[in-house]
């Protein structure tokens, strides 16, 4: 009896063993994740798990929110997203035979090239068998198209002493650029530090946060709403600790609470105007405004009048994107024959289109004049406690947006220390009774508060009106106006 026990009691372990093993070898296999880009315009970008199940996705564009509106994407087998994807692609009239070429970039953060081949080919088997249905010939590129190439020899050019970006693949670049893009407190030399593995999980978070009805529009309202709320709440914070302070000054006479207050409230109006300067990037057409289309056309074997055309976005500007754009999707669109007899011209392109960018770099790294003297006034308000910030400021000369980023982050680790300080010099006590008495002041922002949530709803419902009405309209004019054969309204 003992010797079956124990031969049990073997057994018994021997399996928790295994299953164990198994479990963390599922874990890890989960853990692998790969990145998958599909541009089409529409552009959708997801994180693949190891068990090849889809973690997130994002709608890079608006055309993509429009396309996935409504639809559950995260939780499918990869088979069954792109499939979804590809059918909503030529449903709604984005895949069309005028818009029939495919870029696809896949990344395994394991580095392991059988997975990115095998995910390529899910990819590929969805759109074939789409286009197939639909009777378009479409053409599927898994190399770099022209945008991403120039920006990467463009970043090459830009970070010459750095290994990180020196020595990175184009894959990496994408990965590294899409953080940045999606992450605001990331720099591009800090995301070119990480690996390939780190970046997937960085951008696999930032796709799990991004809500569905999340348009420029949306975005646009939500900043307002809390750039309102954000500076009545730290005003009244500062406020707070300040009182706290003068009510007990016989106490504690040195004044941590208004070295904080002051502190705060400039780090925070900084941060907020440069949210507002980051908005108005996007305007930077004035340094586009000498585009010459000629020698677009003459590169791309087009007419310049199609140029003219084509390279304006919808708010009637000419952007460094729109251009990128317009190059992108005319030559993934072109036939074989055709590209061979322009492969040559790109170079040069490629060159002209980073004069622009350079021009565009300088332009939205200068403050613009209407936030300049706000800007200055905040500074100053600070120079009055002294110290080294006087000396910090001067010696950057005259400010650039740049300047600007690095005086918010003085402040941040400025106001830090004052609240280090706070603490060191209260008691366990004092502190709480000082806490309650800023949460007190705090509620003063309740209005404030109310105000945002309704901003962000009423945002939110515009938004998702229309989505649901652009992609309706899109459903509408394939299958009501098209011609049956897969051609649709313009990508």
């Amino acid at each position: 009896m003992k010797k079956i026990c124990l031969i049990t009691a073997v057994v018994l372990v021997a399996v928790l063993a295994c299953t164990a093993f198994v479990g963390c070898a599922n874990a890890d296999k989960k853990d692998d994740k790969t990145y998958v880009s599909v541009d089409i315009n529409p552009s959708v970008n997801l994180v693949v798990d190891g068990e090849g199940k889809v973690e997130s996705v994002e709608a890079a564009n608006e055309d993509a929110q429009v396309m996935l509106y409504g639809e559950v994407i995260v939780g499918k087998t990869a088979e069954e997203a792109f499939e979804l994807i590809a059918n909503l692609a030529v449903e709604c009239g984005y895949l069309t035979e005028e818009n029939s070429g495919v870029n696809v970039t896949v990344v395994a953060g394991n580095g392991s090239a059988d997975v990115e081949t095998k995910i390529g080919n899910i990819v590929k088997t969805a759109f074939n068998a789409e286009a197939e249905k639909a009777n378009i010939a479409i053409n599927i590129n898994t190399g770099a198209n022209f945008s991403l190439e120039r920006q990467f020899e463009y970043a090459k050019g830009k970070y010459p002493n750095v290994n990180a970006v020196q020595n990175m693949t184009i894959g990496k670049f994408k990965l590294v650029t899409e953080l940045v893009a999606n992450d605001d407190g990331v720099t591009f030399e800090y995301a070119a530090s990480l690996d390939n593995e780190d970046l997937i999980a960085k951008l696999n978070e930032c796709y799990g946060k991004i809500e569905p009805y999340a348009t420029e529009a949306y975005k646009t309202a939500v900043a307002e709403a809390n750039e309102v709320f954000g500076l009545a709440k730290a005003g009244a914070e500062s406020a707070g600790w300040s009182a706290y302070y003068v009510l007990n000054v016989l106490k504690h006479p040195v004044n941590y609470g208004m070295i904080y207050g002051v502190y705060n409230s400039a780090a925070v109006s900084l941060d907020y105007t440069l949210d507002k300067i980051e908005q108005i990037r996007d305007y930077a057409n004035a340094a586009l405004a000498n585009v010459d289309t000629q020698k677009i056309a003459d590169a791309l074997g087009v007419e310049k009048s199609e140029v003219d055309a084509a390279i304006v976005d919808e708010n009637g500007k000419v952007t460094l994107e729109s251009i990128d754009a317009y190059i992108d999707r005319t030559v993934k669109n072109m036939s074989a024959e055709a590209y061979e007899q322009i492969k040559g011209e790109l170079a040069g392109l490629m060159t002209y289109v980073d004069g622009l960018q350079a021009e565009v770099d300088e332009f939205i790294n200068t403050l613009p004049e209407e936030y300049a003297d706000s800007i200055n006034d905040i500074v100053a308000s600070v120079k009055v406690l002294g110290g080294d910030i006087v000396e910090f400021v001067e010696s950057l000369g005259d400010l650039t947006v740049d300047d600007v980023r690095s005086v918010v982050t003085y402040l941040e680790n400025k106001r830090d220390e004052a609240m280090a300080n706070i603490e060191k010099d209260l008691s366990a006590e004092e502190l709480a009774e000082a806490e309650a008495y800023v949460a007190e002041y705090n509620d003063i922002v309740f209005s404030a508060q109310n105000i945002y949530n309704k901003s962000v709803e009423a945002a939110k419902q515009q938004a998702e009106e229309f989505l649901a009405q652009a992609k309706q309209a899109r459903f509408q004019w394939q299958h009501g106006q098209g011609n049956g054969n897969g051609n649709g309204a313009d990508a």
